[in-house]
């Protein structure tokens, strides 16, 4: 969120600094050129005595510049953290009375960003008046220059009259030019936080294949996965084969590797060991025709403050939206009875995340748009793990009704949301410890039990 909000400063502290120092640095060089032609001497001294004084600017001042950047750049990161830190856990904060800790946090972050602009905007104005005292001294040069050269009182007169008005022409440029060159090191920081965040390896995908419709069965074969900055693997030596057509689940305690499974699956990250492959080919190959095939449903559903068709044809604008796609997603989730009772119907706005309805609607609603563009494969990541029994119940007997049209995979806590799988896999510890049945897997767990 940092880095989306400080995207402004890419334009302001980046490309406008960069644009300032090409088209006033092409009109310093103009004029220094024309004044070469008219007097070579005394132009050289005074190239010299700007540039020796503009690098003697920067040498003073680079360091400190780009230490203030780091700094407001990382006492800005605090300030949102704290933000949303006390806001995010408000009940929290209010019961346990921790406003006063929160807003010190935020205060002394906040007086250090101010103190650093404070700083800096001071320090922006130094390069005028140092530019006034370099130009004194270079139009003094330059007399003296033409002094010892033994020219005519005549001809220093208006040499120096030109000189005198090319510099308080160039003068602004350069002003202009050490304060980009300052912005551009001011902001270093925050353009590199950006661009380390917008950065994305282009996954190195053969041109040569691509992942067919799914057809027969999705597989998993000694699959692994580890974070990069995780000291051990979520995922070890898991395998399994999922036919089309087949509802599986994937149960076992939190934390034990079963979303990120899901993630693997869905191309989201790559293994670091293993393939999935979908046909015996490898989803990597192919990854974005292998995703346009999935419908996925997350625990929570994201609800625009929108109309319900809009929301199921979530991002599309009303001219690139398939109404029957539309009514049949809606069908397939069961919710043509809600429709129906919506004033309305398809155009009814649904209020900002959804407020104006229940849990249990907007989770259908959340299936009928992952099922919006007909994919072969459902996925349900904890989808029902926030409703109460009843209201699970009724979900799940939409995406029951899918069985055998869908190749359906389901996360989840409870066994009871599994209960009709075809086949259930328990994850545990980063590895797959048990599959069968439904009856099988709660009877060893009994035994166990």
């Amino acid at each position: 969120m940092r880095n989306s909000r400080n995207a402004n400063v890419v334009v302001s502290g980046g490309i406008d600094p960069t644009l300032v120092l090409l088209t006033d640095g092409l009109v310093a060089i103009a004029l220094f050129a024309l004044l070469i032609v008219i007097e070579p001497v005394g132009t050289l001294i005074t190239i010299v005595t700007f540039g020796v004084g503009a690098l003697t600017f920067q040498k003073l001042t680079r360091k400190r510049i780009d230490r203030w950047g780091d700094e407001k750049n990382t006492h800005d990161g605090m300030i949102l953290q704290h933000l949303q830190q006390g806001l995010g856990g408000a009940k929290d904060v209010k019961i346990l009375g921790r406003e006063s800790e929160f807003l010190a946090q935020h205060e002394k972050h906040l007086n250090e960003s101010l103190r650093i602009s404070r700083v800096y905007t001071v320090l922006q104005s130094v390069p005028r008046v140092w530019m006034e005292i370099l130009t004194i001294t270079g139009l003094s040069a330059l007399v003296i220059s033409m002094v010892l050269q033994k020219q005519a009182f005549a001809e220093i007169i208006p040499t120096l009259g030109l000189f005198a008005a090319a510099a308080f022409r160039v003068m602004p440029s350069i002003n202009r030019l050490l304060g980009s060159l300052q912005t551009l090191i001011f902001s270093r920081a925050i353009i590199s936080s950006v661009y380390e965040d917008f950065k994305l390896d282009a996954p190195d995908t053969p041109e040569n294949k691509t992942v067919t419709p799914f057809k027969d069965q999705l597989e998993l074969k000694n699959l692994g996965f580890q974070y990069p900055t995780a000291i051990r693997p979520s995922l070890q030596d898991v395998s399994l084969v999922v036919r089309r057509g087949e509802a599986v689940g994937f149960v076992g305690p939190s934390g034990a590797g079963k979303s990120t499974l899901v993630d693997v699956i869905l191309g989201l990250f790559a293994p670091t060991s293993g393939t999935v492959l979908v046909d015996g080919l490898d989803i990597q190959d192919g990854l974005r025709n292998w995703q346009n095939q999935i419908g996925y449903v997350p625990q929570t559903i994201y609800l625009t403050d929108d109309t319900l068709r809009r929301n199921v044809a979530f991002g599309l604008g009303d001219e690139n939206i398939d109404e029957q796609a539309v009514v049949n997603a809606i069908r397939l989730a069961q919710l043509e009875e809600f429709v129906a009772l919506l004033p309305d119907k398809l155009g009814t706005v649904v209020g900002e995340r959804g407020v104006r309805l229940s849990g249990g609607q907007r989770q259908r609603i959340g299936i009928a748009r992952a099922l919006y563009h007909n994919p072969s494969v459902l996925v349900l990541d904890e989808a029902t793990s926030s409703l109460d029994t009843p209201t699970e119940h009724g979900v799940m007997q939409a995406v029951q009704a899918l069985q055998g049209a869908k190749t359906v995979i389901i996360v989840a806590h409870r066994l009871s949301t599994v209960e009709y799988c075809d086949r259930l896999y328990r994850i545990e510890d980063s590895r797959m410890t048990e599959q069968g049945t439904f009856d099988e897997v709660v009877k060893r767990a009994a035994l166990k039990g």
